[in-house]
């Protein structure tokens, strides 16, 4: 029971998601959907949890020949953003060594949650070959603690 008591509200680990390795920071659940975008039927995979009072997703989508990732990005962010009913623009945060390097720009939004209240959302999005990927954040508080090592581990496997 001490052993309980003493451990961390964000137990990071890493998990593979595609051809890349998100970092979560408790065991994550794996589901698969269809998502429809411009048109297209897409097969989205994700992987998330909850911990210390935040949500923590990861997913992605293989692109299909021919598809614009900077158009299905600009869908899927449109999407992210009016699904929290985000107020005002959101703001672009600062990219740490590990975003620039796998050419990802993290953003900051403020909206609410399912239930009303007021929720800050953390985004990016991630081309890596033919596969779109989609990194999250959502809670009443986002503290670097939780956002930074997320958002830092996301490497190519």
């Amino acid at each position: 029971m001490l052993l309980c008591a003493c451990s961390p509200a964000l137990n990071w680990r890493r998990v593979s998601l595609g051809d890349m390795a998100v970092t979560l920071p408790c065991k994550p659940d794996h589901t698969q959907r269809t998502v429809q975008w411009g048109g297209l039927a897409l097969e989205m995979e994700m992987v998330g949890c909850e911990a210390d009072g935040a949500l923590f997703a990861a997913s992605r989508i293989h692109l299909p020949s021919g598809t614009d990732p900077g158009q299905l990005q600009a869908q899927w962010q449109a999407a992210s953003l009016l699904q929290i009913k985000a107020q005002g623009e959101p703001t672009t945060m600062p990219a740490t060594s590990q975003a620039r390097a796998i050419a990802m720009q993290p953003i900051a939004a403020a909206g609410q949650g399912s239930d009303g209240k007021a929720l800050q959302a953390r985004l990016a999005w991630v081309v890596s070959g033919a596969e779109l990927y989609h990194l999250a954040v959502y809670a009443p508080q986002i503290s670097p603690e939780m956002a930074q090592p997320f958002f830092d581990g996301i490497t190519p496997q």
